[in-house]
């Protein structure tokens, strides 16, 4: 039986690492819209079987990333501002109520944890690795509040869009961002700490608020650029007939 559980807990972190890497290839358009998925080409690209690939791209389908209709192969559709602007109001939604709940919840044990691993990354600063060091600091400290909240179906809807959230961070994420964001945790740290649910829930609006602002920015200049892009592409091909 636990080694059925393991084998279970396996395949779904390979499916999450699936998803994140293949939402992480639309959004670069390595994955065209338009472009239908093949499962076994995508299986064999990145060297896994084709069950977890089969899984994440149910998953995107369920997102609205991918198309698929009866008999047909699914394909690749496009990523709107539209869909990063509705990706963090969910965030803002789910994660705001598990911070508010969370505020009652959450052991002494684990902000005691949370709080130590904040100090200790204030303290690393930007040296090699920070943005490693980050990402697993921001895991922890989403992943506890949302374990604290109280509720299975609200934690699981929370672990999805932080799926799509590490896609958006593998591309935007940069170093001189980690002391801003860092401050931001740590107001939400200090609002649980002492167990004010609505500073909490405030604080962790605030948070994602910010960062969807930066990140419709981000998402607006790469579309321009990629439009620019087409354009010039299209152009030298004008010019050399």
């Amino acid at each position: 039986m636990n080694e059925e559980h393991g084998d279970t807990r396996s395949e779904e972190s390979v499916s999450q690492t699936v998803y994140r890497e293949l939402f992480n290839r639309i959004l670069t358009g390595e994955l065209p819209p338009g472009s239908t998925v093949s499962e076994k080409q995508l299986a064999e690209l990145l060297g896994v079987s084709r069950t977890p690939v089969h899984n994440a791209v149910l998953q995107l389908v369920k997102d609205g990333l991918v198309t698929q209709e009866a008999n047909h192969r699914p394909v690749i559709g496009r990523v709107s501002e539209s869909d990063v602007d509705e990706i963090f109001d969910m965030r803002r939604l789910l994660e705001g109520e598990a911070a508010r709940r969370a505020a009652s919840r959450m052991d002494r044990a684990t902000l005691s944890r949370l709080r130590a691993a904040a100090d200790l990354l204030a303290r690393q600063g930007q040296r090699q690795g920070a943005l490693a060091r980050w990402a697993d600091f921001d895991d922890l400290f989403h992943e506890a509040i949302a374990a604290a909240c109280g509720s299975q179906r609200l934690a699981a809807d929370i672990r999805r869009y932080r799926m799509v959230h590490h896609a958006l961070n593998r591309l935007r994420m940069t170093e001189d961002l980690i002391p801003q964001a860092l401050q931001e945790h740590v107001a939400i740290l200090s609002a649980l700490e002492a167990r004010d649910a609505d500073k909490a829930a405030a604080a962790m609006d605030d948070h994602l608020s910010e960062w969807k602002t930066f990140y419709l920015q981000q998402f607006a200049q790469r579309q321009a650029s990629a439009t620019r892009a087409r354009v010039h592409s299209a152009r030298r091909a004008v010019a050399r007939r």
